[in-house]
Order: structure tokens, then C-alpha cells, then sequence
């Protein structure tokens, strides 16, 4: 991809990934690096998955029936025992990215499993290494290669600043 596509991409998913934090409280820039991930195709271009480009599920959301607009199945690379093994999985396909930018946010800030990176969502690098830790992920890179991509687009850019404390000015 070129830096012009680069960039382009993260204008377009950043205004989804903005709302999902002012109404849920997921980072913004956790959003759009974990979009740029989870999207791109084998050759690296971002939101170019079939997964994202034919069912707009941008974050590898499984089937839940909870979230989504249906299902497909699509082969896919998961880590048993820090080894990469490919299945075929069910994922959520959405009718269009809206709908999976606000059923990512839903899923972080409502599971009971998400609490714990919740409570660190203020420091974008700890929520990424705690929704690690949470199973997000099998990948056992995956936060670091989270905060690899926040670092090098500048993605705390677009994260709301952070609210003072009560009483505080």
C-alpha cells in the first residue's frame, strides 16, 4: 500500500472509530490499529480482506449471533500453543462497516471478559496489551504489533483527550 492509501483508509475508519469511543469508551486509536490489522489481505492492504471487503467485518468478529447481520465461514490463522494453525471459523458479516465499528465497540465494553482492559481504556498501549490478555486474540504478538501501528501512524491523534478526574480542573 502506499503511504496516500495509508492514509486514506485511516481517515475513513477513524470518524467510526472516534464515535465508538465517546459512546463506549474504546480508544480510538486501539480501533483503527486493531482495523488495520485484522483487515488486510496476505499481501498487506488494509481493509482489503474478504472478510472486510465482502462482509465489512473489519476486527475478525466470530459469530456471536449477537452482533451481526449473519455469517460466513472463512479459513483462517489462529495460535494454539503459540504455534499458527489455519481452521475454517464463522465470523459475523454486517450489512455495512458502521455496524461493525459499534458492534467491536459493544463487544469490548459490555463483555464480562473485556473488564479488565475497560478499566485501562485512558492508556490506548495498556488496553491493547490487556484486551491481548483477555483473549482477544490468540496471536501472541498481537499487542505489540497493535502498538507498533498506533506508534507509527500517529492513531492517538484521533483518541478523545482524557476527562479530569471529578473535582478536578
Amino acid at each position: 500500500m502506499t503511504p496516500a492509501e495509508q492514509l486514506a483508509f485511516i481517515q475513513r475508519v477513524a470518524p467510526w472509530a472516534q464515535y465508538s469511543q465517546a459512546k463506549y469508551g474504546v480508544p480510538a486509536s486501539v480501533t483503527i490499529a486493531q482495523a488495520i490489522l485484522e483487515s488486510s489481505d496476505r499481501q498487506g492492504n488494509w481493509g482489503k480482506s474478504i472478510l472486510a471487503a465482502k462482509y465489512n467485518n473489519y476486527f475478525g468478529i466470530k459469530d456471536s449471533r449477537l452482533f451481526g447481520d449473519g455469517y460466513c465461514e472463512l479459513k483462517t490463522t489462529e495460535y494454539v500453543k503459540l504455534r499458527p494453525v489455519e481452521i475454517t471459523a464463522r465470523f459475523e458479516s454486517f450489512k455495512d462497516p458502521q455496524r461493525c465499528f459499534e458492534a467491536h465497540a459493544r463487544l469490548l465494553a459490555q463483555s464480562p471478559r473485556y473488564e479488565a482492559a475497560m478499566a485501562d481504556a485512558d492508556d490506548p498501549f495498556v488496553f491493547a496489551a490487556r484486551i491481548r490478555e483477555c483473549g482477544y486474540s490468540t496471536d501472541p504478538d498481537y499487542a505489540h504489533k497493535l502498538a507498533s501501528l498506533i506508534t507509527k501512524f500517529h492513531l492517538r491523534d484521533f483518541d478523545a483527550p482524557a476527562k479530569p478526574a471529578a473535582g478536578k480542573a
